[in-house]
């Protein structure tokens, strides 16, 4: 392992560990399972390092990967757990800012309602701070798809807002 190479990948954990993080307990909803899960994706990542072909950003490439884990962790436990889907996301208070607990409890409350494919979009959006084209090429769907699933995820948390 070369010098450069540490440094490069010391670099990226640096800039993307919280994001991950955050990712990961919003899809987890479980402390005790999120720094596991950080911990699987990065090694993932670390193995497939070379792999990376540089079309799209890295970044969006790990967050595919950190998806992946949340999946193969999901399938794991349904095996082991009768409750085990994506929304099982109790105690989730990631990046959301607001005073108002009341108004935390609403929109997290609509957010475990969504479906899974608008809630993922708003847990790396909202969490994990990746950008549409990153979200489009993490989820490997057309940016498009990212907007519209997005909009109607957060329009269902406005009217509820409003309510």
């Amino acid at each position: 392992m070369t010098d450069e190479f540490k440094v490069d990948v010391e670099n990226f954990w640096v800039q993307t560990a919280d994001r991950v993080r955050a990712y990961m307990f919003c899809a987890c909803g479980s402390l005790a399972d999120t720094d596991d899960l950080v911990q699987e994706c990065y090694l993932r990542a670390l193995r497939g390092w070379s792999q990376f072909n540089g079309s799209g950003s890295r970044q969006a490439w790990l967050f595919g990967i950190a998806r992946r884990t949340c999946a193969d962790w999901f399938r794991h436990k349904s095996k082991n757990d009768t409750v085990a889907r994506l929304d099982n996301a109790d105690e989730i208070s990631c990046r959301l800012k607001s005073t108002n607990t009341e108004q935390v409890e609403v929109v997290w409350e609509t957010i475990k309602q969504l479906d899974a494919e608008q809630k993922e979009v708003i847990h790396l959006r909202f969490a994990a701070g990746l950008s549409y084209i990153e979200i489009a090429e993490a989820l490997k769907i057309p940016i498009g798809t990212v907007r519209s699933r997005l909009h109607r995820g957060l329009r269902v948390i406005r009217e509820k807002m409003e309510a």
